[in-house]
């Protein structure tokens, strides 16, 4: 596990560590999913998956935390309704 500080620029950008990002083996221009449950903040690499199977390793940390699966397929259902950018 490898965790790190960093800030929120002025636009609203966040830069993730050098560290994290090998740990996780984000490259640039890879898309993350990012899920917000209260003051935390989930960022899931996306990759050749569906959107399901990405989420699903994301389960067991979210259930952890205190949250349903009801919570969580509301929170699916918002980013499907919103799109990808």
């Amino acid at each position: 596990m490898e965790a790190s500080i960093t800030k929120v620029s002025s636009k609203g950008q966040v830069v993730i560590p050098i560290k994290v990002r090998e740990a996780a083996n984000i490259k640039e221009g890879e898309k993350l999913l990012t899920i917000a449950l209260g003051d935390t903040i989930i960022l899931k690499k996306i990759s050749d998956k569906t959107f399901e199977e990405t989420v699903k390793s994301v389960w067991s940390r979210v259930r952890q935390i205190g949250l349903t699966e009801e919570d969580v397929n509301v929170i699916i259902q918002e980013a499907r309704t919103k799109g990808s950018p």
